[in-house]
C-alpha cells in the first residue's frame, strides 16, 4: 500500500511538471491569449474571478498570464543552470579522480570548502561578484550547484576506473582519453542525472530567491521571483498577487524532487 501510494505520488509529480513545459510551449495559444506586459487601469487589484482566474496586480496585468509566462523563465533557470552545472561537474570530477594523488588532493579539498557553505549563499557571493541581472543569476546558481556535481562525479570515477573493463582497456594500450569517454565518463551519468533532476527544484528556488531580491530580472519582466517580490507589500490587501507565485514555485520544486527520488530509487532497483 505504501509503494502504492508512492507511485501515485510519482506519477503526480511527473505529470505536473510536464504541464508546466506544455504551458511553456503553448501559453500564447491555450492557456492564456492575454499580453503578460498588457496594464489595465481599470482592473487593478481585482480578485481572482471570471476573466482573471489569478486575479490581477496592482498596474491591472492578468496575474494567471504573468504566472503561465514566468515558468519559460524560472524553468529556464533552472535547467540551463543544472545542466551546465552537470556537464563542467562531469569534466572537473573525472578530470580530478585521474589525476594523480597530489593533484585530487587539492581539488578535492576546494571542493569540500565550498561543500560547507550553502549554496544559496556562495550564489549570492557569485552574484556580488557578477553583478545583478538574468543571465549572471543563472551563472551564480550554476556555480553554487557546481560542486555537489564535482564531488559525485569523482567519486563514481575513483570506483569505475578500477573496473576490470577498464583495466582491460588499458593492457590493451587504449589511449587514456578515449578509455575516460568511452568507459568512465558514461557509468558517471546515471546517478549525476539523478542528482541534476532533484538539482533543478534547487536551482528554481536559489534564482527565485535572488529575484526576490532584486539581484535578477527587473519589472515587468514576469519571473516567479519576482512576482513573489512584488506581491509581498499586498498580502493584507491583495494576497493573490503573491500567493500564486509562490503556490507554482513550492510545486515544481517538489515535483521535482519527487520525480528525482523516484528515479533514484529506480536506479537502485527499489519498488518503494
Amino acid at each position: 500500500m505504501r509503494g502504492w501510494a508512492r507511485g501515485r505520488l510519482g506519477l503526480v509529480a511527473a505529470v505536473f511538471l510536464l504541464l508546466i513545459v506544455v504551458a511553456m510551449a503553448v501559453a500564447p495559444w491555450i492557456f492564456t491569449p492575454l499580453d503578460p506586459l498588457a496594464t489595465d487601469t481599470s482592473q487593478v487589484l481585482r480578485p481572482p474571478g471570471w476573466g482573471h482566474p489569478f486575479g490581477t496586480d496592482q498596474t491591472g496585468r492578468d496575474v494567471f498570464t504573468r504566472v503561465v509566462y514566468g515558468a519559460s523563465y524560472s524553468l529556464g533557470v533552472g535547467v540551463g543552470a543544472t545542466a551546465a552545472a552537470l556537464v563542467v561537474g562531469i569534466v572537473v570530477g573525472t578530470l580530478a579522480g585521474l589525476a594523480p594523488r597530489v593533484i585530487d588532493g587539492v581539488a578535492m579539498r576546494g571542493v569540500e570548502i565550498l561543500l560547507a557553505f550553502p549554496e544559496f549563499l556562495i550564489a549570492l557571493f557569485a552574484i556580488a561578484v557578477l553583478g545583478p541581472g538574468p543571465v549572471n543569476v543563472a551563472t551564480a546558481v550554476g556555480v553554487a550547484a557546481l560542486p555537489a556535481y564535482i564531488r559525485v562525479a569523482r567519486a563514481e570515477t575513483l570506483v569505475v576506473r578500477r573496473a576490470g573493463y577498464v583495466e582491460a582497456a588499458r593492457g590493451l594500450g587504449v589511449h587514456p582519453l578515449r578509455v575516460a569517454v568511452a568507459h568512465i565518463v558514461p557509468n558517471t551519468l546515471r546517478p549525476l542525472g539523478v542528482i541534476a533532476t532533484i538539482g533543478i527544484g534547487t536551482t528554481i528556488v536559489a534564482a527565485a530567491g535572488l529575484s526576490f531580491l532584486g539581484l535578477g530580472p527587473q519589472d515587468p519582466t514576469p519571473e516567479w521571483g519576482l512576482l513573489l517580490s512584488g506581491g509581498r507589500n499586498l498580502l493584507g490587501q491583495a494576497w493573490w498577487v503573491a500567493f500564486f507565485p509562490g503556490v507554482l514555485i513550492t510545486l515544481t520544486v517538489v515535483s521535482a524532487t519527487v520525480v528525482g527520488r523516484r528515479l533514484r530509487r529506480a536506479g537502485e532497483g527499489r519498488r518503494s
